[in-house]
């Protein structure tokens, strides 16, 4: 069955450190006047081939880098849009981290460490709202925990 976007959920929480999750209740719903949150992923791969096989090449993943970008309309008054726009104009590496959730739309929830990056928080033309946006780059492949299955 399809599923619109908007039943996928993203949350926010503080980072103290990476092994110190946050509790339920001090995620941040990542939602008013969020617009867009899609999935911007990079994957680093490669071409190869070799004699033990028939020479076709294949592609080789080397990596993959688990990235969020999210636009919207800037309310200072969200806590989780305070949250991120706070790390603004932060210059180090563990100043810009928090704990991103997502809990998808068939319930999977994906949780892990990520940092914020190219914040925009108030900007834009003069006869429109305030831009908000940027990107949650996780910054190790986060955890997935699948849902409990229904009886």
């Amino acid at each position: 069955m399809r599923q619109k976007n908007a039943k996928r959920q993203h949350f926010v929480a503080p980072w103290t450190s990476d092994d110190n999750k946050p509790a339920a209740e001090d995620y941040l719903p990542l939602a008013s006047y969020i617009e867009t949150i899609e999935d911007d992923s990079d994957e680093d791969t490669d071409d190869y081939g070799d004699y033990a096989g028939d020479g076709t090449k294949r592609t080789i993943l080397n990596s993959r880098s688990e990235k969020w970008k999210f636009e919207g309309t800037y309310d200072p008054g969200d806590e989780a849009q305070k949250l991120i726009a706070s790390m603004k104009r932060v210059t180090t590496d563990d100043g810009r981290k928090l704990w991103h959730k997502i809990i998808e739309t068939d319930g999977t929830a994906i949780e892990g460490v990520a940092s914020a990056m190219e914040i925009k928080a108030g900007s834009g033309d003069a006869t429109e709202y305030e831009e908000f946006s940027g990107h949650l780059d996780y910054v190790r492949t986060p955890e997935v925990t699948l849902p409990t299955p229904k009886p």
